[in-house]
C-alpha cells in the first residue's frame, strides 16, 4: 500500500483531498469561508459538517489538514476490519473466522479499492462510525433478549451520528431498523427514538450554525448521474461475489436471533446501493465499502461454522474440504490479481509519487509566488500553497452541467479577478482537451498564456 509510504508527501493522492482539506480548514475558522458557501459561489459542500471538524481538529493539531485526514481514513479503514472480527465473534464465530473477516477488508481494500487506503476523504470515517454503533447494538450478542433498550436507543444515535460525516451509508441502518421490527418491534421503536432524537439534536445544530446553505448545499447538490454507471457497479460487486458464496451457509448456521436474515439483509441492501450510487458522475470505489463489510461478515462466520463441521463425520464431501475451497474462493480474486497488481502498483502509484515529488513541490512554490488569487484543479496544490479556495473545479462542472449557468464563472473571467488557473490534467501539449473542456473554455478566452510548471500548466492573461 504505497500510499502509507507516502503518506506525508505533497503528492494529492485524489482531487478530493485538497478540497476536504479546506473544508476542515473552514470548520476551525482559519478560513473566512463558510463550512457551507452561499449558492452562487463557485465552492461547494455537499457533505455533512461532522467529518471536517474531526479532521479539522486533528489537522490544526498536527499543521495539515490532508497529512491528518489520511491518518484518520487509515485508522478508521483498521477499525473497520476490527469491527468485522469482533462482530464475527459476537455472534458466535470462532476467533479464526474473526481474524478471517478482518484480514478480507483489509486484503480487498488494499488491493481493489487501494486508491481510498490512507487517502483524505470521510468515508471510512463514517463507515467506522456507523459500525460502532452496530457494535453497541450487539455488544452482548444477537440472541433474543440480549439487546436492551438502551443499547437500541445509543446504536440509533451512533448510526446517525455516522450519517453525518458521510451520507450515503445506508444499507446497514435500514437492514438493521428491518430486522429489529422483525425480532423485537419494541427493540426497534427505542432504535428509531435514538435516531430521530439524534436527527434532531444535530440537525438543528446543523441548521442553526449555517442556515439555508447547509439543507441547500448538502440535499440541494446538483450532479450528473448516468444510466450505464450502474454498470461499474455491477463489475465493482462481482469482485465481490467469491465472498458472497459464504451467504448460502447463512441458513445452515442457525445464528440467534434470526442474524442470518440480518446479515442478507445487509449483503443484498449494500450491493444494491453500490450499483445505484454509481450512477453518481464522480462516485467511485467508495460506494463499495458497506458491501464488502458486508461479504466479509457473512465469509468469517462461514469459516468459523465449517471449522466446527471440520472435526464431525465425513459426509459426501468432507468438511475439511469444504473450508479449504471456502477460503480460497473467498481469497481467489485477491490471489489472481496480485501478480499483475503488484508491479502495476508500485510503477503507478509508488514510483509515480516518488518521481513526481519535485515537480509538485514546484508547482506548489510556483503558486505560492503568484499575486492574487488562484484556482487550482486539484486544490491540494492551492492547499499546500497557502492560496484561498476560489473554484471547486469537479462540483462547479457539475453544476454548469446540469443548470447551463456558468455566469460566476464568466463574471470572474471577465474581470480578471483570478490571477491564474492551475491544471493538472494529463495531456500531450496545452491545445488538447482539457479535463473540464466546457469550464476551459471560457477560461481560455480570457487567459491565453500557457506554461508547465513542474506537475502541472498554469494558466495566465
Amino acid at each position: 500500500m504505497p500510499h502509507v509510504v507516502f503518506i506525508a508527501s505533497h503528492v494529492s493522492l485524489s482531487s478530493n483531498e485538497g478540497w476536504n482539506a479546506y473544508l476542515a480548514r473552514s470548520a476551525m475558522g482559519l478560513d473566512p469561508v463558510p463550512l457551507y458557501p452561499p449558492a452562487d459561489q463557485m465552492v461547494f459542500n455537499n457533505y455533512p459538517p461532522s467529518s471536517f471538524y474531526i479532521v479539522g481538529l486533528f489537522g490544526w493539531l498536527l499543521g495539515d489538514m490532508i497529512v491528518a485526514g489520511r491518518i484518520i481514513s487509515l485508522l478508521a479503514l483498521l477499525a473497520c476490519a476490527g469491527a468485522a472480527g469482533r462482530l464475527v465473534r459476537i455472534c458466535g464465530g470462532t476467533r479464526t473466522g474473526a481474524w478471517f473477516a478482518g484480514l478480507l477488508v483489509v486484503l480487498y481494500s488494499a488491493v481493489f479499492y487501494s486508491d481510498y487506503v490512507a487517502m483524505d476523504d470521510p468515508q471510512w470515517l463514517g463507515q467506522a462510525i456507523v459500525m460502532l454503533g452496530f457494535l453497541l447494538l450487539l455488544g452482548k450478542g444477537c440472541g433474543p433478549g440480549q439487546i436492551t433498550t438502551w443499547r437500541s436507543f445509543g446504536a440509533g444515535c451512533l448510526m446517525v451520528a455516522g450519517l453525518t460525516v458521510k451520507h450515503n451509508i445506508l444499507a446497514l441502518p435500514v437492514a438493521t431498523f428491518v430486522w429489529l421490527l422483525l425480532v423485537d418491534w419494541r427493540r426497534a421503536m427505542s432504535w428509531l427514538s435514538g435516531c430521530l432524537l439524534a436527527t434532531c439534536v444535530l440537525g438543528g445544530m446543523f441548521y442553526a450554525a449555517f442556515g439555508p446553505d447547509f439543507i441547500h448545499g448538502v440535499f440541494g447538490h446538483k450532479r450528473v448521474f448516468y444510466l450505464h454507471g450502474m454498470l461499474k457497479g455491477v463489475g465493482n460487486t462481482l469482485g465481490l461475489a467469491g465472498m458472497a458464496v459464504s451467504c448460502v451457509f447463512l441458513r445452515r448456521m442457525r445464528l440467534p436471533g434470526r442474524f442470518g436474515l440480518l446479515l442478507g439483509l445487509f449483503v443484498f441492501l449494500s450491493i444494491a446501493s453500490a450499483i445505484v450510487q454509481r450512477m453518481g458522475m464522480g462516485v467511485s470505489h467508495n460506494s463499495c465499502f458497506e458491501a464488502l463489510v458486508a461479504v466479509a461478515l457473512c465469509a468469517g462466520l462461514a469459516v468459523s461454522y465449517l471449522q466446527g463441521k471440520a472435526g464431525g463425520p465425513p459426509g459426501r464431501l468432507p468438511a475439511r474440504t469444504v473450508l479449504a475451497g471456502m477460503v480460497g474462493l473467498n481469497l481467489l480474486p485477491v490471489v489472481v490479481s496480485l501478480p499483475g497488481y503488484l508491479p502495476y502498483l508500485y510503477r503507478t502509484t509508488a514510483a509515480d509519487i516518488a518521481r513526481h515529488q519535485g515537480a509538485w513541490n514546484e508547482t506548489i512554490t510556483a503558486v505560492h509566488d503568484i499575486d492574487g488569487s488562484v484556482a487550482c484543479e486539484t486544490l491540494a496544490l492551492c492547499y499546500w500553497a497557502h492560496k484561498p479556495a476560489v473554484i471547486d473545479f469537479f462540483n462547479y462542472s457539475q453544476h454548469v452541467a446540469v443548470t447551463h449557468d456558468a455566469t460566476a464563472l464568466e463574471r470572474a473571467v471577465n474581470r480578471r479577478d483570478i490571477a491564474a488557473f492551475v491544471s493538472s490534467s494529463r495531456f500531450g501539449a496545452p491545445g488538447d482537451v482539457w479535463e473540464f473542456s466546457d469550464l476551459w473554455r471560457i477560461v481560455r478566452t480570457r487567459y491565453t498564456h500557457v506554461r508547465l510548471q513542474g506537475a502541472a500548466y498554469i494558466v495566465t492573461p
